[in-house]
C-alpha cells in the first residue's frame, strides 16, 4: 500500500489529498497542516445574526473548470451561488468620485468602443489614443511582457492608469510594470497575435460566444451558499482523520526509494516514511524543505516576490448608505493616491451574505507595493477605510459590525519571466522522484488554479 504525504492543508493540499484517494483508493493519505485548522486562507465567518463574512478570497472564477468539477464530485454543486445579475459591473474612482467602469471593459482592454467613448473616465485625448488601437499593427510576438508595456503600447498611458491598472490591481495587487501578462492573463497576448487588434479580437470572441466581457467580468464568478470555505471544509470533512492538524513538516530527506518527513506535532517530534510527497505550501517554506536536495530550485523559489494586504469589513443598515448599491464594488487607480485598493459590496454581489435590510462592505487596503499597511493598527486601517467610504459613498454612520484581516507576504506576484523561472524549477526538481510542488505560488493564483495544481500534483506523484 502506497503512503502519500501532503504538506499543507489549504485548498491546494486538500484537493491533492482528495484526488489521491480517488486515483488510488487503497493509498494511505496523510495531510500535514501546521495550523490548528485546515482550509488555509479560505475562511468564511458565519455570525448568529445572519452575516457570512469572507476573511480571505471571496469568489471562484468559472472559466477554469477545476473548482466546479471538484464541487460536482463532492456532491455540493447544489450549494453553488452566482453573483446577483442585477448588480453586476463595477465602479472605478475617477478624480475623487465613483464612475461606472465602461461596459465591455475586460480587465485590461475594451471590447465595446462606443461604451468607452461615452465614459467620463478617460479624457478625449485618452479615448482617441485608445481608439487608435483598432488600426495599430500586430506587435512582435514575445515570450512575456509586462501588463504596463502591453497596455501602453496598444491603448496608451491614460487607459493604463485609469482603467487597466486598477482593474488588474484589484485582482493581483501588483504593480503593472512588473506583472507578467503571460503568467496572469495570457489570452490578451494571444488575441493580439491572432486578430492584430485586441479590441476587434475580443469583439469577435464575444460575437462567437467564446467569451463574456460584461463590465468587470463579475458574471464569471461563483461562490457557495455559506461562503467559499464550503469547498475546503467539505474536503476536510471527507478526508477526516487523514488531516493532521497543528503538525508541521520540519525537514524532508530521501531514504532509498522513499521520502522521509520529519514532523513536529502535538505528540512531539516524529518521522514519517512516504512513497510520494506533495509540497502544497507557498514557495518560501517549500524552498526551505528543498534546499538540501535541490539548491537551484530552492533559490528560484526564494526569489518569487510576495505582497501583503489588509481588509476591513463593515455592516450598515441599507438606509445608512447614500450611494446606490447596484454594482459589485469599486476599484481605485494608484494615481488617486489612496491606500484603499478596492471595495467589494458583498451583500450586493452575492445572495445570503447579510440579513434583510443590511449591507456588508469589504475594503481592501495595500497592494501596488503598499505592503506597509499590514503594520498599521486595526484602528488606523479602519479609519482609512471609513474615510474612503465617506468620501466616495457618503457613508457617515458608525458601522454596526467591523472585522480587520491582514495577509502578510501572502500574495505571490508573478513578475515578468515568472513562467520561465518555473520551468527552471521543474527542471531542477526532475531528478527527485515522486515529489511535486502545488499551490498558488507557481502557475496560477486563483482557487481553480490551486485546485488544478493540487490534483495534477497528486496524479504525478502516483504515476
Amino acid at each position: 500500500m502506497k503512503r502519500v504525504v501532503v504538506v499543507g492543508g489549504g485548498v491546494t493540499g486538500l484537493a491533492a489529498a482528495h484526488r489521491a484517494t480517488e486515483l488510488d483508493p487503497a493509498a494511505e493519505v496523510i495531510v500535514l497542516e501546521a495550523a490548528d485548522h485546515p482550509c488555509g486562507m479560505l475562511v468564511s465567518e458565519r455570525t448568529d445574526d445572519g452575516f457570512v463574512i469572507e476573511r480571505g478570497p471571496d469568489s471562484i472564477l468559472t472559466t477554469k473548470p477545476a473548482a466546479l468539477g471538484l464541487a460536482q464530485r463532492l456532491g455540493i454543486e447544489h450549494r453553488v451561488v452566482r453573483t446577483r445579475p442585477e448588480n453586476r459591473g463595477a465602479y472605478v474612482v475617477s478624480r475623487g468620485r465613483l464612475v461606472r467602469v465602461p461596459e465591455g471593459f475586460n480587465v485590461v482592454a475594451p471590447s465595446d468602443v462606443w461604451a468607452l467613448a461615452r465614459s467620463p473616465v478617460l479624457s478625449w485625448r485618452g479615448k482617441a489614443r485608445a481608439a487608435l488601437e483598432l488600426a495599430l499593427p500586430r506587435g512582435e510576438a514575445r515570450a512575456d511582457e509586462s501588463l504596463a508595456r502591453f497596455v501602453n503600447r496598444r491603448f496608451g498611458a491614460e487607459l493604463l492608469e485609469r482603467l487597466a491598472q486598477p482593474m488588474a490591481g484589484g485582482i493581483y495587487g501588483a504593480r503593472p510594470d512588473r506583472l507578467s501578462l503571460r503568467a496572469t492573463m495570457p489570452r490578451f497576448l494571444d488575441v493580439e497575435q491572432d486578430a492584430r487588434s485586441v479590441t476587434l479580437g475580443l469583439m469577435r470572441q464575444i460575437k462567437d460566444g467564446a467569451a463574456a466581457a460584461s463590465g468587470a467580468r463579475y458574471g464569471l464568478f461563483i461562490s457557495f451558499d455559506r461562503g467559499v470555505a464550503v469547498l475546503p471544509e467539505t474536503l476536510a470533512e471527507r478526508l477526516g482523520d487523514r488531516v493532521r492538524r497543528s503538525t508541521r513538516a520540519t525537514a524532508i530527506a530521501r531514504d532509498g526509494g522513499r521520502w522521509r518527513v520529519d514532523v513536529e506535532g502535538p505528540g512531539g517530534a516524529a518521522r514519517l516514511d512516504a512513497d510520494a510527497l506533495v509540497l502544497a505550501i507557498p514557495a518560501r517554506p517549500a524552498a526551505a524543505l528543498l534546499a538540501p536536495h535541490a539548491p537551484l530550485a530552492a533559490a528560484h523559489l526564494r526569489a518569487i516576490p510576495f505582497g501583503s494586504a489588509a481588509t476591513a469589513t463593515f455592516a450598515w443598515r441599507r438606509d445608512q448608505i447614500p450611494h446606490p448599491m447596484g454594482a459589485s464594488g469599486f476599484v481605485v487607480p494608484a494615481i488617486e493616491g489612496r491606500l484603499v485598493l478596492a471595495s467589494t459590496w458583498a451583500s450586493a454581489k452575492w445572495p445570503g451574505r447579510a440579513p434583510e435590510g443590511m449591507e456588508l462592505i469589504r475594503v481592501f487596503l495595500g497592494g501596488n507595493d503598499r505592503d506597509e499597511c499590514v503594520r498599521y493598527s486595526d484602528q488606523e486601517l479602519v479609519r482609512e477605510a471609513l474615510r474612503a467610504l465617506e468620501e466616495l459613498m457618503g457613508i457617515t454612520a458608525p458601522p454596526q459590525l467591523t472585522r480587520v484581516d491582514r495577509y502578510v507576504n501572502a500574495m505571490p506576484r508573478y513578475e515578468v519571466g515568472h513562467l520561465a523561472r518555473m520551468d527552471q524549477v521543474d527542471d531542477a526538481l526532475s531528478g527527485l522522484c515522486h515529489l511535486a510542488l502545488a499551490g498558488s505560488s507557481y502557475r496560477g493564483v486563483g482557487i481553480p488554479d490551486s485546485i488544478a495544481s493540487g490534483e495534477a500534483a497528486a496524479a504525478r506523484v502516483l504515476a
